[in-house]
């Protein structure tokens, strides 16, 4: 017997054991042909109490035999495949999981400003006795424009009724995730919906008449980083194949430009909640 088999010195139950930020190269078969994406995949079981740890290079193989099953049609459906394989290696875990980080590309349309900009992008499937989640995050980046400052001064300049007053700027790192029961999400319609809960979205190439266009827009639509989360939430809680009873998770991270120090905001929220806050007759 190995000393892995053994019985602890301290029996309590452990929820994740595994590797943290295994790489490689994966083809992806998607609606819009074969993608190769450079992934950082964690990859975990659970230890119950009288146990005293894992096999941890089953890890790898559980990863290695899902990578030779051929390319799958998406991120979930390899994570699957590596999730289902630890738990046939692993015979004494209960659960297992998987999670894959990386960069991916998504078209932005912005009152008329077009690019593609890169997205931080995680997908994760844990199965179990019974269970079956997938979940869906990105991170988009982007900007709020200030409404407290911009009403004061508005105020101080007595300027009139539809007229934009300044205020200050700040830079927002956006990020929503949506858990489901065996839903598959898409990146693209997260992303969206991030980009859209802001003042504006960052654009990797502004010209001039773009970037003019970008301040305009965005100081008609201030925000504080409170009412970008809940503009997130209901939005992914938005999407219309999303479950009801779907998890949403948004936080925002705002870097502010005339403090010291940075504001985060979180919210964790139900699809089902958060749709109730849509206006009467907002679709």
């Amino acid at each position: 017997m190995e000393l892995q088999d053994l019985e602890p010195s301290r029996p309590i139950y452990i929820e994740r054991v595994g590797f943290r930020g295994v790489r490689r190269r994966v083809a992806i078969d998607t609606p819009l042909g074969v993608q190769h994406l450079d992934l950082t995949i964690d990859l975990y079981v659970d230890v119950y109490e009288r146990r005293r740890g894992v096999h941890l290079s089953r890890n790898i193989e559980a990863l290695e035999e899902a990578l030779a099953e051929g390319t799958p049609r998406s991120l979930e459906h390899l994570l699957k495949r590596v999730a289902r394989n630890l738990l046939k290696r692993h015979t004494y875990a209960s659960k297992a999981g998987a999670s894959a980080s990386t960069v991916y590309y998504v078209e932005v349309d912005f009152s008329g400003i077009r690019g593609v900009e890169p997205v931080e992008a995680k997908v994760g499937v844990e199965v179990g006795k019974g269970l079956e989640l997938w979940s869906v995050e990105a991170g988009v980046t982007g900007f709020t424009v200030c409404p407290s400052a911009q009403k004061t001064i508005a105020e101080i300049a007595g300027l009139g009724e539809g007229r934009l007053a300044p205020s200050h700027v700040q830079r927002v790192k956006l990020r929503g995730k949506v858990t489901t029961r065996k839903v598959m999400v898409r990146i693209e319609d997260v992303a969206s919906a991030l980009f859209n809960s802001l003042s504006a979205p960052s654009f990797t190439l502004l010209k001039r008449k773009d970037e003019a266009l970008l301040v305009m827009e965005a100081f008609k639509r201030p925000m504080f980083a409170e009412d970008v989360a809940r503009e997130a939430a209901y939005r992914l809680a938005s999407i219309e194949y999303v479950p009801p009873d779907s998890v949403i998770e948004v936080e925002v991270l705002s870097l502010e430009s005339i403090h010291p120090h940075d504001l985060q905001v979180y919210l964790r929220t139900t699809a089902g909640e958060a749709r109730k806050a849509g206006f009467p007759g907002e679709d």
